[in-house]
């Protein structure tokens, strides 16, 4: 089989490095957006002319092990075939490597990799510089909730929010303290939006309302001032979890593992299934190592990831 990354020439390949996201944080759901420094490298290639045999999608990496890796291609394959829908020639032509840290289906934000990823590259081949809001205006036809492509985009923490003048999504950037690292557990099972969505209630009650409202403005303010103890406080929600809990019931069960241990917060990734625990950098060690101890004796084991947040958002690698 033809080495693609070896064979075609640099004006026909582009390899970009996306990293996953998280969202919500607790009560800011559907407009806070984090990103984490585990990543999906997406090589896309143009052969000189269609060879069938060579395969449209090639996996890498622990993508390949995981039994959702084909709709992940798919969802990149799909949003090519939407925006060359008129040169057939060139998406003929189109190849692409996946290789993914990223576990699909639990809230790390896998499918605004495949997104971002296909538009960027669409862009590129038809020689347009792609541009941050151009970008994010365009992912968000295709994906409804910002917060996590924009984390993607852009890196670090944002704020995101529709414009009620425009169709336009309103973001904004904060610089979340490097001290304050992540500790994502990832069930086995995956969790779709859909069914996330689902569960949740049609009305909530204004003091649930209010109480969020509050504790995500408190959340952003002690982002911005890198002030724990703020943060602590802030990482309450009434609006999705309390529904949410239903379905990942490993939210409640860490929870209690850790109610005695120095840790800032514990969140639900995005809708789940994974769980994010944030504690400050010094006291990382000790619970890290329970909640390792914990994960193993559960009866089916989640994957314990050791993160921190990602910086740079995406980023077009020169290979």
């Amino acid at each position: 089989m033809i080495d693609l990354e070896s064979a075609i020439s640099k004006e026909r390949r582009i390899t970009l490095k996306l990293p996953g996201a998280t969202s919500n944080l607790g009560p800011g759901l559907d407009c806070l957006g984090l990103a984490l420094n585990i990543y999906s490298k997406m090589s896309f290639f143009i052969l000189p002319e269609n060879d069938p045999g060579i395969p449209l999608i090639t996996f890498k990496g622990s993508i390949a092990k995981s039994s959702l890796a084909q709709d992940q291609g798919t969802l990149t394959y799909t949003i090519l075939s939407r925006l060359w829908k008129q040169d057939q020639n060139l998406l003929q032509r189109a190849r692409i490597i996946i290789d993914s840290e990223i576990p699909l289906g639990v809230g790390l934000g896998s499918s605004s990799t495949a997104i971002l990823g296909a538009l960027w590259a669409a862009n590129v081949f038809k020689d347009r510089i792609p541009t941050a809001p151009a970008l994010l205006a365009e992912a968000c036809e295709l994906e409804g909730h910002p917060e996590t492509l924009a984390a993607c985009l852009l890196g670090s923490m944002v704020v995101c929010g529709p414009s009620s003048t425009s169709k336009k999504i309103v973001t904004q950037r904060l610089n979340w303290p490097r001290e304050w690292h992540l500790i994502v557990v990832s069930p086995q099972y995956s969790l779709t939006t859909p069914t996330a969505r689902r569960i949740l209630p049609k009305e909530v009650k204004f003091e649930d309302a209010v109480h969020n409202i509050q504790k995500t403005a408190l959340l952003v303010a002690a982002v911005s001032r890198n002030d724990e103890q703020a943060l602590m406080e802030a990482l309450d929600d009434r609006m999705h979890e309390p529904y949410r809990a239903q379905l990942v019931p490993e939210l409640s069960r860490l929870r209690r593992e850790l109610a005695s241990q120095p840790i800032i917060g514990c969140v639900l990734s995005g809708a789940g299934s994974s769980v994010l625990v944030v504690v400050n950098e010094k006291r990382k060690v000790k619970v890290l190592e329970q909640i390792k101890d914990w994960a193993e004796s559960e009866v089916k084991p989640p994957r314990v990831l050791d993160l921190q947040v990602d910086q740079e958002g995406i980023q077009e690698l020169q290979i």
